[in-house]
């Protein structure tokens, strides 16, 4: 057994994108070619593949072998891509680029943009189909209490609500693991709540990179939240209460896992990605946040392109987080 994060990742990774394209939508309609081929470059473009590397660990918590999990997995990162699709559109947060390339209704308009978007999470319920029970936990944390809903607040810009697009599927990807394993209710709930403390942290995290960094460094469109009046960073609200409100959600995460779920190596990889949170959060902000504390000059560097630093790439692959956030991601 792996014994940290990159290990685990390193072992697994492989499999999964072997996966991701086995069953990846395709249609053999003839005049559908463009949209096979909208649906290729949404799952080849890189990606950082958390979700499924995070189900894959809550099954072997549960007591199950990784690869009983795979699909599932692979079901909540299809979600993820069609969400992050509809995400980029015009109408939306506008975003021109994704993963260092151009965003997929850019490369592809926005017709097509919204079909593969549909196509993948079509999918999606087709793999969760195979286990009932991941079915509808998988349509509460998609649908309008869920990760529908939390767009729409995001939007709106409802602070509390707008999480609800990160930490429902975070916290689907835990239970499909789960779920996957045969965990019983006490352990799917603890792998749940687990997954949306992370998630609020994970996004809190991602509004400090579109605040704080370049697009270099995030891979997609700075500045997002600034640019459409949504403000994640406020006067009451700057960098460093940022990093507090990620450090208490992690220390809560692992309290979780050390005081509900069963003791194994694969537990602490859980622990590992929750403090892995914090570390980068206050690294990023160490970094880049010095004009930004108490938010007085929240994005003042947002949507700039930075340099890149030594030992960084800009491209496909640059910044996969491969389950290390970095604040390079």
């Amino acid at each position: 057994m792996p014994n940290d994060l990159k290990a685990f990742a390193s072992m697994h990774l492989p499999g999964i994108e072997a996966e991701l394209r086995r069953r990846m939508p395709r249609s053999t309609l003839a005049g559908a070619e463009r949209l096979n081929q909208a649906v290729e470059y949404a799952v080849s473009s890189g990606g950082k593949r958390t979700r499924p590397l995070l189900t894959m660990i809550a099954a072997a918590v549960g007591g199950a072998p990784p690869e009983a999990s795979r699909a599932a997995g692979c079901g909540v990162e299809f979600l993820h891509l069609a969400s992050l699709i509809l995400d980029d559109l015009p109408a939306m947060d506008d975003a021109q680029t994704r993963r260092h390339l151009p965003a997929l209704h850019v490369a592809f308009g926005e017709s097509l943009a919204i079909l593969a978007a549909l196509a993948l999470y079509a999918r999606a319920f087709e793999i969760f189909a195979e286990l009932p029970a991941l079915a509808l936990e998988a349509a509460r944390a998609a649908g309008s209490e869920g990760m529908t809903g939390g767009q729409a607040a995001d939007l709106e810009a409802v602070a509390g609500s707008r999480m609800k697009k990160t930490t429902a599927l975070i916290g689907l990807a835990l239970t499909a693991g789960g779920i996957a394993a045969g965990c019983g209710r006490e352990a799917l709930r603890a792998l749940r709540e687990y997954g949306e403390l992370v998630g609020e942290a994970y996004q809190l995290r991602d509004d400090l990179l579109d605040e704080l960094a370049g697009e270099s460094l995030t891979g997609k469109t700075a500045g997002q939240d600034r640019r459409h009046g949504r403000h994640a960073l406020t006067r009451n609200f700057g960098a460093d209460k940022a990093c507090a409100r990620i450090e208490d959600l992690a220390r809560r995460a692992m309290e979780i896992v050390r005081q509900r779920l069963r003791p194994c190596p694969e537990a602490q990889l859980l622990c590992e990605f929750a403090d892995s949170l914090a570390r980068r959060a206050a690294e990023l902000v160490e970094r880049y946040g010095a004009d930004c504390r108490d938010g007085r000059a929240a994005g003042a560097r947002g949507g700039q392109r930075d340099p890149v630093a030594p030992g960084e790439s800009v491209g496909r692959d640059a910044g996969r987080e491969r389950l290390d956030p970095d604040p390079r991601a």
